[in-house]
């Protein structure tokens, strides 16, 4: 007696099923994983923003408990980190990747010097930690409120230092000096000799004696002077 055997005959969205729940599914970040993100963010300090974000694998697998966490650095051109965990009262080295991403806040459209920039005109955008540098602004809240010392563009990183107060007094422009010591107040005409904003440092030149003097800008066209009482112009 010959028996043949018929090949099974399955529907084509069953076939499909199973070649879809044959392939591997993408890799979830495990408690080691956690935990070394968390500590190589601590590691980095304040200069990372508390929003920071890192994704971390591991350059081989391991699934061992993490009792402390001994070690731990990242290179930053390279995105390589290195750590010494102590694992069941062992010591065990791990190396892998590590992509930190930031926060920062960009404007939306080009704001020009003597604007004052608001909330709106501002969004965000996350960036690699070594394409964000130190030497921008990561803080919206630094941005809103304050004027552009230069044009700023929509769309780029906000260097540190191109930002500032919004400027009130001009230069070559008429101030009022005020002198102000306990009851004592006096008041003399000005001719700015820089610009600034409310708590700037300015050089003024009195009108009355054409003497130079420096003082903080704390007000529209007024600047106060500690120190010396102002020179006043000699009489005849």
């Amino acid at each position: 007696m010959i028996v043949v055997l018929q090949p099974l005959r399955r529907p084509l969205s069953v076939l499909l099923l199973g070649s879809m729940l044959a392939l591997p599914l993408p890799a979830a970040a495990g408690p080691v994983e956690t935990r070394l993100a968390e500590e190589l963010l601590a590691s980095l300090g304040p200069s990372v923003p508390p929003d920071a974000q890192v994704a971390l694998t591991l350059g081989r697998p391991f699934d061992g408990p993490v009792d402390a966490v001994r070690d731990i650095g990242l290179d930053p051109r390279t995105g390589l980190f290195q750590a010494r965990i102590l694992s069941n009262g062992h010591a065990v080295e791990l190396s892998g990747r590590a992509d930190v991403e930031v926060t920062m806040p960009v404007p939306v459209r080009r704001i020009r010097p003597g604007e004052v920039i608001e909330a709106s005109d501002l969004t965000t955008v996350r960036l690699s930690l070594d394409r964000a540098g130190a030497g921008f602004i990561a803080s919206a809240d630094a941005l809103v409120g304050q004027s552009p010392r230069r044009q700023i563009f929509a769309g780029r990183l906000v260097q540190v230092g191109s930002v500032g107060a919004p400027i009130v007094v001009q230069r070559n422009r008429p101030v009022t000096l005020v002198y102000e010591d306990g009851a004592l107040l006096l008041a003399a005409r000005g001719r700015a000799l820089q610009e600034g904003g409310v708590g700037d440092s300015v050089r003024v030149m009195n009108v009355a004696s054409s003497t130079v003097v420096t003082g903080t800008v704390t007000g529209a066209e007024t600047v106060s002077v500690s120190g010396p009482r102002i020179p006043q112009a000699a009489k005849p």
